[in-house]
């Protein structure tokens, strides 16, 4: 049994082979050269992107035969003893298993002793979070002033447990996840130097299952080579891997195009036949729907993550979507694929999402509506219609009154549409809600209510208060009570209160507090209730000469709110 897996056998033993951490690796490197070493590192990350093995190869940096040096030569007894893992200067502790304060008491002791074996003595600390707190504070004074020699480097997944004191002797460097393409060359690499022929999208897909763990890679590709012989054929990879392809839900795609549940439940039985678990499939229709939305955005996001015929397929597709659907539909599987996740019967739930999105009401944007509604408008209409009030982005909710023709799923009508009506009023250019010239009590009024919107005890201590003067700078509230000047006057409380002015006039002012009078009359209670309510009829009296938007109103029973 001399077989090596690769994620050992292709370990890296220099900086410059480390994958996608060179703005660690660099750092490193200019302190070695410089000789500007700190005491104490700190490295944490995800898992599998390079923590442990940079700490081994500082070690051998700092005890190679030609060093301290920042490219070690991975050929002298000190080096070779490093890579071997019998480098009696370098100390590997699981933290996990060894972190109580007896154990940290040990690591003193060993440390006052010196280096054996190299010119520096490197402790490394894998899981470093889960130390005990009593065995992080029996680290602290050997941690600040170690021994002469002596280097720390604790490693972690999870830097937040750490302690403040522990953050604060530490030189602190994050590892990040691998791309995709990051991690398909590595492979590509290791493939060539095995002689294996590797196809590119067979990569891929192992790549993107890795999820930006370069280990996990090594991991999955080590587990497809011994299923398949030593080839890499995707099918057969798939298969064994559980690895999702955007193949997998072109056929679902379609279903839910056309709102066929039944067709979407067969697409989704042909996908899991092929070995996929329930689990698998949520996972990859999120990366699928990803994908859409990137797309959809930006196509130039997913340059180098899919291959070029997935990306021409998934682009006519993605087209089929608005961002707005996508968005709600990420948000859906996420909760459902946590559910998957635990549930006792996964399959059963996932055949539930499959129908929900099969059913899925398409997002029609309010200014598509206005849009079609310009255009298809008869000559001579008349407006007007009840006062109620809107949603900038938002759908037409459900009981709304029946859709007019042609704008169902946000697809245009067929038949064709009359020209506009001359003389049709364009929608007015977007606006402060208040004109600085409003009264005060009603600006006073409307600015208690949207401070109320977005923190509601912050709104109950202005309702007690009343409104001052509106300046070209400042806008001054007067308050009772030196407790309610103490609760409003904080960082936070005073930078929400001065951007919701500036949304309600246009224009930006800070917050001036201001105590009242000894014996001065409390102002009237303004409640976010009455201030909604001024704000509505302020709107309505807004539009009310716009018959399009009337008109709007009526056929969806919506309301005037602010985008």
């Amino acid at each position: 049994m001399d077989y090596r897996v690769l994620a050992l056998k292709y370990r890296p033993t220099r900086f410059e082979e480390v994958v996608g951490q060179d703005a660690v690796t660099s750092v490193l490197a200019g302190a070695i050269a410089q000789g500007r070493l700190g005491q104490a590192y700190l490295f944490s990350g995800p898992r599998g992107c390079g923590k442990t093995t940079t700490a081994r190869i500082l070690a051998m940096a700092l005890n190679c035969e030609r060093g301290p040096t920042p490219t070690p030569c991975g050929e002298c007894a000190a080096c070779r003893a490093v890579v071997a893992g019998s480098s009696l200067a370098v100390i590997e502790i699981d933290a996990a298993s060894t972190g109580g304060v007896e154990d940290i008491r040990n690591i003193r002791e060993e440390a006052a002793l010196g280096s054996i074996g190299g010119r520096y003595k490197i402790y490394i600390l894998d899981e470093a979070h889960q130390i005990t707190a009593a065995g992080a504070n029996a680290l602290l004074k050997t941690l600040e002033e170690p021994p002469p020699g002596t280097i720390f480097v604790l490693a972690t997944t999870e830097p937040q447990k750490i302690l403040p004191t522990i953050h604060s002797r530490c030189q602190r460097f994050g590892f990040r996840l691998l791309a995709q393409a990051e991690i398909a060359g590595r492979l590509a690499d290791i493939c060539a130097r095995e002689g294996i022929a590797a196809p590119a999208e067979t990569l891929a897909a192992i790549a993107r299952r890795a999820d930006g763990s370069l280990r996990d890679g090594l991991t999955l590709l080590d587990q497809a080579l011994a299923s398949g012989g030593g080839q890499l054929a995707l099918d057969a990879v798939t298969a064994v891997l559980g690895l999702t392809r955007h193949d997998h839900f072109f056929a679902l795609d379609a279903a839910w195009q056309a709102q066929d549940a039944g067709a979407a439940l067969r697409a989704l039985d042909a996908a899991l036949a092929g070995g996929l678990s329930p689990r698998e499939f949520a996972l990859g229709l999120a990366a699928h729907l990803r994908d859409l939305l990137l797309l959809r955005v930006d196509p130039a996001l997913l340059a180098g993550e899919i291959g070029e015929a997935d990306r021409q397929r998934c682009t006519a597709l993605a087209q089929h979507w608005q961002v707005e659907d996508l968005l709600a539909l990420l948000r859906l599987v996420g909760e459902r694929g946590d559910q998957i996740r635990y549930a006792s019967q996964p399959r059963l739930l996932l055949d539930t999402l499959v129908v929900e999105i099969a059913r899925f009401e398409r997002r029609v944007l309010l200014s598509e509506l206005l849009s079609r509604l310009k255009v298809g408008r008869p000559e001579g209409e008349a407006g007007g219609g009840r006062a109620a009030g809107g949603a900038g982005r938002e759908t037409a909710g459900e009981g709304a009154g029946p859709e007019p023709d042609g704008l169902r799923g946000g697809a245009p009508a067929a038949a064709a549409r009359p020209a506009p009506r001359a003389g049709a009023r364009p929608v007015p250019a977007r606006a402060p809600i208040l004109s600085e010239a409003a009264d005060p009590a009603q600006l006073w009024g409307e600015f208690v209510g949207e401070v109320s919107r977005s923190m509601k005890s912050l709104g109950s201590f202005l309702e007690q208060a009343r409104p001052g003067v509106l300046g070209e700078k400042h806008y001054s509230v007067v308050v009772q009570t030196p407790f309610q000047l103490a609760m409003l006057d904080t960082p936070e409380h005073l930078r929400l209160m001065g951007e919701t002015l500036g949304k309600l006039t246009g224009r930006s002012r800070q917050i001036r507090l201001e105590l009242a009078a000894a014996g001065a009359q409390a102002p009237e209670r303004i409640s976010a209730g009455r201030a909604a309510e001024a704000r509505r009829e302020q709107a309505l009296s807004d539009h009310a000469g716009d018959p399009l938007i009337q008109d709007l109103l009526q056929r969806f029973d919506g309301e005037l709110l602010e985008d």
